[in-house]
């Protein structure tokens, strides 16, 4: 039966790799599989505080002191002006120095509350800027946090939400001394998402570190 050798052959030719990808299919499937029951990755690279940190060029703690809109030949805003003194540079400033940015007006909606406010105090995080000398802040309104201060909890910065599970909260040691035992439970915690300022500096110096060595 020559005939059925032939068809044997051409048969096991035909069935061993299709018996292989059945075999290896699932195994190429696997990973796509598994990055999905597991969400998205974690880390550095999908971390919005390092992120933050690892774009700016610029990062300090300062206070407004003039804002200034420069108009085009159509009288129509061009750029803002806005003036800082610097009180803490943790990257591209020095401390006591006086800082001025340029922003475009696009970023300045009419009608809606100003960008930024003379006597205000932020934290900044910076894009480096452009060749026309233009920056803005990193992540939009990310890039700028709140600083406040008052007699319990001293001068803290206000977080954007995203941040609070890498950022976490400082230690009870960190926290001001005029947090006194004879105040309530409630009035001796920091808000939940503020926290010092200080502490802050702290794990943005941490961040950049980790950033240079590629971590």
């Amino acid at each position: 039966m020559p005939g059925c050798g032939v068809r044997s052959i051409f048969f096991d030719c035909i069935f061993s790799p299709i018996r292989f990808l059945c075999v290896l299919a699932p195994l190429l499937w696997m990973p796509g599989l598994e990055a999905q029951a597991l969400g998205p990755a974690s880390g550095p690279h999908s971390d919005d505080f390092q992120r933050t940190v690892r774009q700016a060029g610029v990062i300090f703690v300062g206070t407004v002191t003039a804002v200034h809109c420069e108009f085009g030949k159509d009288k129509l805003p061009r750029t803002y002006q806005v003036s800082f003194q610097v009180k803490q540079g943790m990257r591209g400033i020095r401390t006591g120095s006086p800082l001025v940015i340029r922003e475009w007006a696009g970023l300045w909606e009419a009608g809606r509350t100003p960008r930024y406010r003379v006597g205000e105090r932020a934290l900044l995080f910076l894009y480096p800027p452009s060749r026309a000398g233009l920056t803005s802040t990193v992540g939009g309104k990310k890039g700028k946090l709140t600083v406040v201060a008052d007699a319990i909890h001293g001068t803290q910065v206000s977080l954007p939400l995203g941040w609070l599970d890498s950022v976490g909260q400082p230690p009870v040691a960190n926290l001001p001394a005029s947090s006194s035992k004879n105040s309530s439970p409630t009035a001796s915690l920091p808000q939940p998402t503020r926290v010092p300022v200080a502490w802050l500096i702290q794990r943005i110096a941490q961040a950049g570190s980790a950033a240079n060595r590629g971590e």
